[in-house]
């Protein structure tokens, strides 16, 4: 069987984002960061544990197109690559909370049992969704912190078993 991957999404999206400039989310809401550059470690139930980094495009002054790319270590190693958008909600005072969409490829890894009695880890690819969302804190004009909640989960019959949330 050939073996699918992820590696030229994820080569496409770094060649598209290297050149930009980057911003952190912004204390002045008239002048919200045209990018934001979010790296993370995420928690969440097995195998969805992953660290990646996410760039976030501002279409409007509260919507936003992020691209995000992460891996995880299961079996082997996996990549995932989503594109979402993000809804800026009302302030809270320095909150500001925001809910999120987006959709994905997900790689993962079933076990085949050969005709030995041996396992081993069968590559594959799916198609995934998330929703959820989160808050944003602006500590200056240079960098802020996230806090995220997202729900992962696969589609079809080739589905990832990551279904489940996932925190960062």
């Amino acid at each position: 069987m050939k073996r699918q991957s992820l590696t030229p999404a994820v080569f496409v999206i770094v060649l598209a984002t290297g050149g930009l400039p980057a911003a952190a989310q912004s204390t002045n809401t008239n002048n919200a960061a045209p990018v934001e550059v979010t790296p993370y470690a995420s928690l969440g139930s097995y195998p969805s544990p992953r660290v990646g980094a996410a760039v976030a495009f501002r279409l409007t002054p509260t919507l936003s197109v992020e691209s995000e790319v992460g891996y995880r270590r299961d079996m082997t190693g996996r990549l995932s690559a989503t594109a979402s958008l993000l809804y800026d909600l009302p302030r809270i005072g320095r909150f500001m909370p925001y809910l999120a969409a987006g959709a994905g490829l997900e790689e993962y890894a079933t076990a085949l049992k050969l005709p030995d009695g041996a396992l081993v880890a069968q590559p594959r690819t799916a198609f995934a969704i998330n929703a959820g969302g989160g808050l944003k804190v602006p500590v200056d004009d240079n960098w802020g912190i996230r806090t995220d909640a997202r729900w992962f989960n696969g589609l079809g019959e080739t589905q990832a078993n990551t279904g489940g949330f996932t925190t960062a």
